[in-house]
């Protein structure tokens, strides 16, 4: 194997190169293409609510660098969405409404266990909380294959699920900007129940356009979506109590 050596004079000066020194523009430059925000989330937000289907045509059948990669912008979405939402006082004030009644349900199962169940419970629903991008992880690829099913001509099942990130992406964003603007304010709890309809309608409205189907066969499909990304949620949750119950 041959061994080529750079001429030295060619070596001293690209070691004596100098970066460009570190400025707040630099930093901004940096931190933009972390965050991928120069090229990525606002366009995608955006581009996804004005015009969906072309949005997704273009990723899938044209041009994939002009918007963000679908899984970084649903996990993204989703860690600023957690972190917001826990600070809610909407939130906070839908689980002790919550907690109060599960409490009462784990009080009648004391003379069974001498397992204070409601204590595990409250650390399994924090910790759920706390890695909901494994939920959407172990939901998307479920849910994806539902509308594989269904709309089996339109798109492949690895297509599905690269638009099922930006559905789950966008209702996540959505839903961080509205919690954002209603931080402030003392709400209560059933609030939370208005903002999962209204992403409802979100996701309702971009499968019309993605898939190209009717508002009643949109808005049926999403239901069903809805129900089955529940499910999993709550069979994440209960598998987390029972670790809890069984190895804490």
């Amino acid at each position: 194997m041959k061994i080529v050596h750079l001429p030295k004079l060619i070596y001293r000066q690209t070691m004596e190169e100098e970066i460009e020194r570190l400025s707040p523009l630099e930093l901004k430059k940096e931190l933009f293409a972390f965050l991928n925000l120069e090229k990525g989330i606002p366009l995608a937000y955006l581009s996804l609510l004005k015009k969906p289907y072309k949005t997704v045509q273009s990723y899938l059948t044209r041009d994939r660098k002009f918007i963000t990669n679908p899984l970084k912008y649903l996990l993204f979405s989703v860690a600023i969405y957690t972190l917001l939402i826990n600070y809610h006082q909407g939130f906070k004030n839908l689980m002790i409404e919550a907690n109060k009644k599960n409490q009462k349900g784990f009080e009648s199962l004391k003379n069974l266990t001498s397992e204070n169940l409601f204590e595990k419970f409250i650390q399994a629903q924090e910790f759920y909380m706390s890695s909901m991008n494994l939920v959407y992880l172990f939901a998307v690829p479920i849910v994806a294959l539902i509308t594989y099913w269904f709309f089996k001509k339109k798109y492949n099942y690895t297509e599905n699920l690269a638009i099922h990130c930006y559905l789950y992406g966008t209702a996540n964003w959505t839903s961080f900007l509205l919690l954002l603007l209603t931080f402030p304010f003392e709400l209560p709890g059933y609030f939370m129940y208005a903002l999962i309809f209204f992403t409802y309608l979100v996701i309702s409205y971009l499968i019309k356009y993605i898939y190209q189907l009717k508002w009643f066969t949109a808005f049926a499909t999403q239901l069903l979506l809805l129900v089955l990304f529940m499910i999993v949620g709550q069979l994440c949750l209960l598998g987390i109590f029972l670790y809890f119950i069984f190895f804490t």
